[in-house]
């Protein structure tokens, strides 16, 4: 039944959010890839007839990634840009008001302003902007998707009814010249700059404009520095979360609760789960999806310790990238996002007090709000092949419809034929993902094959930099290429394997090492290899010509594969270096997991051989490519073990705004995106179809590719990995 709902929503909706003019004229170009919007955060007005969003998108000329504020009229479509700035983000209705507000860096660091329907910007709390986030010196945290970015307000929340405000504001501690000793030396090892210190306040503000401090926090409370603390309001107090640190050096989230009359806080739960899972149902309690395999049981555990269950579905709530939970002002209605397991899409599950119904179908749902009665919504709508667009919700009846596009731009490319794949390797193990075919494919040619990973993001989502990082998967479709965009073997489809995973995160050791290696990391190589095999059978592959290209977690898998694999002629690892012994002293607990102890322990060093990519260098025969946002030494070591085999590689380092400070994480700087796409596209165009671009802006490294071409030791013969003691 519930598959019969999502087919037939996914007829409705997909006619109902097409662009009038269906049909593109014309292919994807790197300023395409450069320049696809990512919509941050939306909020529908109080009445529901506009809304506001934020759109990221680069700026050639300033060489900036910016943020625009955009309201939209959801009767006629029209649309007008409020306000530009270096940073917009959590945008919410101000309950009993026509307007909204938002943290928002107009210059003077991120405070958070109010924003009337009219386009008036006005200060809501300024706070001097000391503490800053991103890869530069002195900086608090990292930041993994923008400039430096000085902040004051970190987050904030509205009580229900508009009266009350809770809000973090961030101060940095002062440089102390002062010895360090030991941990506090061992911890900079890897880092090229000191790092910042700061504390964060946590104020109540009533309706008079008074502030109370409730709490001031240490620099080791991620949560309410991150701005992941789940606030919620009830019987005249405010619920909040903090992340203390026990006896052992472990994180614990504690559920906290304020009084509005007097501020006093209390503990309400010594160990809370994280804030994004906690989604309420219309009973009161906490929503989630329980269960395995590619259907789940979403399920309501009340306060009373009673659960409720609204039955099997092909999806999931609760995941991070899902849009958040509602609850209607009388409770008697919650909706949640939820992400399918098969063909991964976003969608909304409606769950009045007895039964749950979906809205969705092909396209995705992200980034929607709605009215306080749940009545109405808005949401952002798109798909591997559509563009981000505004839809307007009703609700009752599911009906949704198309509003205007975020990317008028991007309509007029001619769609890419994009397939959803399930692949299930030799062990048994389920990935999922897309397959996008070249432009002109035909059946009765081979064609050169890149795998693009990152972990889990490969999804319906238009282009989407958190999936394919730098590497242009349109673009390699328009040149020819068959590219795999796939997530790596997802863990909750049995028991076993989430037991697998959950040994890793929790760096526990209920596992051994060799087990928690093969079930992840090798198996990921596995699937790879699987899922390409299937298409040099099929006749669509070449098998002397397949790459494969992935970034972060997905570097991880990259770097194992081509350490174990023969398949892979050519690779591009972002940002990573993860396994690496370099990383031990930082990373203990979760090495000691994987590997069963440090790499000077006699016991543990049979492990790190057996998968340590950088202890392997003499294994690999294809063409690795690291690009680095950040210098980390266990990417070296990579690079240095792979040129002491001879083996094809180079390593690049990508720039920060100046001397003070690195490219971030998920790359921020216009320019550097588009070296790094350009890089990319040289790169496997050299090792897999030996062409060369003498308009490239790499071309001057030809030369150097050829040396090493002709130096190494062997060539990948299109071979699986070997057999794993």
């Amino acid at each position: 039944m519930i598959r019969t709902l999502l087919l037939a929503g996914s007829a409705m909706f997909g006619g109902a959010l097409q662009p009038a003019a269906a049909e593109g004229h014309r292919g994807w170009t790197l300023d395409d890839q450069l320049t696809v919007p990512d919509v941050r955060t939306l909020a529908i007005a109080a009445d529901g007839d506009s809304a506001v969003y934020v759109v990221r998108v680069a700026d050639r000329e300033s060489d900036k990634t910016v943020a625009i504020l955009r309201h939209v009229d959801l009767a006629s479509g029209a649309t007008r840009e409020l306000l530009r700035a270096a940073w917009i983000e959590d945008l919410q209705q101000i309950p009993g008001t026509a307007d909204w507000s938002a943290r928002i860096d107009k210059g003077n660091g991120v405070q958070l302003y109010r924003i009337a329907a009219d386009g008036a910007v006005t200060p809501i709390v300024v706070h001097p902007a000391t503490a800053v986030y991103g890869d530069t010196e002195r900086a608090t945290y990292l930041g993994y998707g923008h400039a430096p970015l000085p902040t004051g307000v970190r987050s904030y929340s509205w009580s229900p009814d508009g009266r009350w405000l809770w809000y973090v504001v961030l101060d940095a501690e002062p440089y102390r010249q002062t010895m360090r000793y030991d941990a506090d030396v061992a911890s900079e090892r890897a880092q090229r700059r000191s790092s910042g210190r700061a504390t964060a306040s946590i104020f109540l503000r009533d309706s008079d404009g008074q502030d109370r401090l409730l709490a001031k926090r240490p620099h080791s409370d991620i949560s309410t520095f991150f701005g992941r603390s789940f606030v919620s309001w009830e019987n005249e107090e405010v619920h909040y979360d903090v992340m203390e640190v026990d006896a052992d050096g472990l994180q614990r989230s504690v559920a906290m609760a304020a009084s509005l009359a007097t501020g006093v806080s209390r503990v309400v739960e010594d160990k809370a789960k994280r804030g994004y899972w906690r989604l309420t149902g219309p009973h009161g309690g906490r929503l989630s999806s329980e269960g395995f395999g590619m259907t789940r049981d979403l399920v309501e555990k009340l306060p009373d310790g009673h659960t409720r269950n609204y039955g099997r579905f092909p999806f999931a709530v609760g995941d991070g990238r899902a849009v958040g939970g509602f609850r209607s002002v009388d409770g008697q209605r919650a909706i949640a996002g939820y992400r399918t397991v098969e063909n991964p899409r976003f969608g909304l599950t409606v769950i009045d007090r007895k039964k749950a119904r979906v809205i969705g179908g092909e396209a995705s749902l992200n980034n929607c709000d709605f009215t306080a009665t749940l009545d109405r919504g808005v949401c952002i709508a798109q798909s591997q092949n559509m563009p981000p667009a505004v839809v307007s919700i009703d609700v009752a009846s599911g009906a949704t419809k198309r509003i205007v596009s975020v990317a008028p731009d991007h309509e007029t490319i001619a769609p890419l034929r994009t397939e959803p794949k399930i692949w299930v390797n030799r062990n048994g193990t389920k990935a999922t993902g897309f397959i996008v075919w070249p432009r002109d494919y035909a059946k009765d040619k081979r064609y050169p094959a890149i795998v693009i990973t990152h972990g889990t993001d490969a999804d319906e989502r238009f282009a989407n930099q958190e999936n394919q990082w730098e590497f242009p998967a349109q673009l390699f479709a328009e040149r020819g290429y068959v590219v795999l965009l796939m997530n790596v073997p997802f863990s909750t489809q049995s028991a076993d394997f989430k037991a697998i995973y959950d040994t890793w995160v929790n760096e526990t050791k209920d596992r051994p090492p060799r087990e928690v290696q093969d079930r992840i990391w090798l198996n990921d190589t596995e699937s790879f290899e699987d899922a390409v095999s299937e298409l040099i059978s099929a006749g669509v592959v070449d098998p002397k010509r397949v790459g494969i290209a992935g970034y972060s977690r997905g570097s991880q898998s990259v770097n194992v594969t081509m350490t174990q694999s023969q398949m892979f002629r050519a690779a591009s690892s972002g940002d990573g270096g993860y396994l690496e012994p370099a990383f031990y002293q930082s990373l203990a607990g979760s090495y000691d997991t994987v590997y069963g102890g440090p790499p000077t322990d006699p016991a543990a060093l049979p492990n790190y051989l057996r998968m340590t990519p950088s202890l392997r260098g003499n294994k690999a025969c294809g063409a690795m490519l690291l690009q680095m946002a950040n210098p980390y030494p266990a990417s070296i070591d990579l690079y240095t073990a792979l040129r002491a085999a001879q083996v094809p590689a180079q390593i690049s380092l990508y720039p920060g705004e100046d001397a003070a400070s690195d490219e971030t994480h998920i790359f921020h700087i216009p320019s550097n995106r588009l070296k790094a796409m350009q890089e990319n596209i040289a790169w496997f165009d050299y090792w897999l179809l030996g062409k060369r671009d003498p308009a490239s802006p790499f071309a001057g490294r030809y030369a150097e590719w050829d040396r090493m071409s002709k130096a190494a030791p062997r060539q990948c013969d299109g071979s699986k990995s070997a057999a794993h003691d």
